[in-house]
């Protein structure tokens, strides 16, 4: 169980924002077939260049020869905040984009109703640009629950949650399908090899609580317990668009007047008890 030669096939030094990192791939050929965890002592113990530690150390066996076993290493400056040999000890990392979509729309930023000139709706309601900032969060867990988390896909957060140091109000928060990498990493400072899941979460944000809303028309009226058809009123006809209706269901007296707005809540409120920290 000896380790025969190294051989360094790439380096690489990258800068990333205040992050300085090392990056180097070597061949390792030992006297056993497989010998990863030799290999892998093998580069951990070669100098580590001055004021950096060994962050990642990763070793698989060559697809072409057993023997050899190809290595990655990567060092970085200490001083990191997360700078942390346990994985599963490391901090949340938050990057957020936003989710941009074309929606229809039945009033418009003056909370006037888009109706015409007659004050008839639109044969098909008018498009506008939308989104929702979209936070995605990747942390280091020990455990996949997988049937907990789709339980609770596409529900809303039903307590507050804080974020980094942003609260967001209980409902704002829509909780998409996670993404999940199952990963192994060990650590010369610990001399523990970590096995882990790398989850990330995606939450959809708004502070309209992800309610939908929409104006209460058509043409059919409510008479006590019954269903009657709307008539215009001025000449009797058959309205060409969904007429305006009240609270109950009832017919509004004329075509231009606010329809009641009806409030629906398509996603169920559900208590997640994940700490995104």
């Amino acid at each position: 169980m000896a380790v025969i030669k190294t051989r360094r096939i790439s380096y690489k030094e990258l800068l990333d924002g205040s992050t300085s990192s090392i990056q180097s791939k070597y061949l390792v050929k030992c006297d056993r077939l497989m010998d990863t965890s030799s290999a892998i002592a093998a580069i951990a113990a070669k100098p580590i260049p001055q004021d950096y530690w060994i962050w990642k150390l990763t070793a698989d066996a060559n697809v072409n020869d057993s023997h050899w076993i190809d290595v990655d290493i990567e060092y970085q400056i200490p001083n990191r905040p997360d700078a942390e040999p346990n994985p599963l000890l490391r901090k949340s990392i938050l990057t957020s984009s936003y989710d941009e979509i074309t929606e229809a729309y039945f009033q418009d930023s003056d909370d006037e109703f888009v109706v015409n000139t007659a004050k008839q709706r639109f044969e098909n309601f008018p498009m506008r640009r939308n989104g929702n900032l979209l936070l995605q969060i990747t942390k280091n867990f020990s455990a996949f629950p997988a049937v907990a988390y789709d339980n609770i896909k596409y529900t809303r957060n039903q307590s507050a949650i804080t974020i980094k140091g942003t609260t967001y109000a209980a409902g704002t928060l829509l909780f998409l399908p996670a993404t999940v990498a199952e990963n192994n990493e060990f650590s010369p400072a610990t001399g523990i090899n970590y096995h882990f899941f790398i989850t990330t979460f995606r939450l959809l944000a708004d502070h309209g609580t992800h309610l939908h809303k929409i104006d209460s028309r058509g043409y059919f009226k409510k008479n006590g317990s019954k269903l009657e058809k709307i008539y215009n009123p001025t000449d009797g006809t058959i309205p060409t668009s969904p007429w305006p209706l009240d609270v109950n269901g009832g017919m509004k007296p004329d075509p231009g007047d606010a329809p009641h707005i009806m409030t629906f809540k398509p996603y169920a409120l559900s208590e997640w008890g994940i700490d995104f920290s």
